[in-house]
This record gives C-alpha cells, structure tokens and sequence, in this order.
C-alpha cells in the first residue's frame, strides 16, 4: 500500500514539474488565451505562497519573477525523495 502511495507522489510530481515548464514556457512560445488562464489556475496555487516568500526575504531586490524556478527545484527534490522510497 505504501509503494502505490509514494509512486503516485512521484507521477503527481512529474504532472506538476511538466505544468511547470509550460508556464516557464509560455512567454516564449506564444499560446492562446484559453490555455493562458489554465495555467495561471494551475500553477496559482503554487506560486502564491513562493511569491511571498521571495518577495520577503533576501531576494526581493530581484524584479525578475524567479518563482518558477525555485517551484522547479522543490519539485525535482521531492521527486528524487520520492524516487529513493521507490527503490
């Protein structure tokens, strides 16, 4: 039971580190309205809370939004932590 558990933890990070790179993506390749505001619904969620937290601490001088970014990171970290208890 456990296993099922910790492999859907891993498919659901791969889902969202995928939703992740099309945001990252989006403003180089331009996509239309409709999927424009799927993923800014998508990916609200996540990049509130990291917003804040940027916008708080020693990187707020940055005017570059980086919040992708550290998304991509965490995610590739709990993917890896998830991928150990696989093995």
């Amino acid at each position: 039971m456990q296993h099922y558990l910790v492999y859907t933890l891993y498919l659901f990070f791969i889902i969202l580190m995928i939703i992740n790179l099309i945001y990252m993506l989006r403003g180089i390749i331009p996509l239309g309205s409709f999927i424009n505001n799927i993923l800014d619904n998508l990916m609200k969620p996540l990049l509130c809370p990291v917003r804040y937290l940027v916008k708080h601490s020693i990187l707020k001088c940055i005017r570059v939004d980086i919040s992708p970014y550290i998304i991509l990171i965490v995610l590739s970290y709990l993917q890896a932590v998830c991928k150990y208890f696989l093995v």
